[in-house]
């Protein structure tokens, strides 16, 4: 059983603000009052947003990192609180709540991970977690689904682990491919499809709607339990 720890009231000041491209966007905000926060990767913050309302963000950064947090928001919706995240600059202050949510990792033997767009960001805390500071040994899969290369702003990144660990295989998927692409193309979904999934496998799915509705019908065709499917919905 994992402990989550009572959501609190924190202030921090924004200590970097980087556009990735015209769609995502990165926040490092360093707390301010408190200044550590505990929290379980996975989970997300909810930021005051002004006139009493409040939005919900993944948290991108791995526990170890106690002093700060950061965010990767997909500023295309254009809504009040990307809006708000996406004005903000260095040095302005920031209220949210946290931690908050129940999107963390099980005991599972294997574990699949599948985002689309931003929702790469809580499972990139996962990853950070589990490879680079508990060692953990269990075999991990990332399918990571976007529409253009453009938008692989961690790839890189995920491109690191999957050469230091031996337990984990990162594979980007485009929708919308320039040609010659030479890795994955089409949707998520169909790569799952091509995988030899069972009972001893946990699938964390972060993304939209339909995607998650989709690979959760495939793995459970395929022997994964219910119990097993756990997801967090961006819209």
């Amino acid at each position: 059983m994992i402990f989550m720890v009572k959501p609190q009231s924190f202030r921090g000041k924004v200590a970097d603000h980087i556009l990735f491209n015209d769609k995502f966007q990165y926040l490092h905000i360093e707390l301010t009052e408190p200044n550590q926060i505990e929290f379980t990767a996975g989970q997300y913050i909810s930021v005051a947003i002004g006139g009493g309302e409040r939005r919900s963000y993944s948290i991108a950064s791995e526990p170890q990192l106690n002093h700060a947090v950061q965010l990767c928001v997909d500023v295309t919706p254009q809504g009040k609180g990307a809006t708000f995240l996406k004005n903000l600059r260095p040095g302005d202050e920031v209220e949210f709540l946290a931690p908050l949510g129940r999107f963390v990792v099980e005991s599972e033997a294997k574990l699949l991970f599948v985002a689309t767009g931003s929702g790469i960001t809580p499972i990139r805390s996962m990853l950070l977690d589990l490879l680079q500071y508990k060692k953990d040994p269990r075999e991990m899969r990332l399918l990571w689904g976007v529409r253009q290369v453009n938008e692989l702003f961690w790839l890189e990144h995920f491109r690191k682990l999957h050469d230091l660990y031996e337990n984990f295989t990162f594979m980007p998927i485009l929708s919308k491919p320039p040609e010659r692409w030479p890795i994955v193309s089409g949707h998520v979904t169909g790569e799952v499809e091509t995988l030899s999934l069972d009972s001893s496998w946990g699938t964390y799915l972060c993304g939209n709607n339909l995607m998650i509705e989709e690979v959760c019908q495939v793995a459970a065709k395929k022997g994964v339990p219910k119990e097993q499917l756990h997801f967090e919905k961006f819209f």
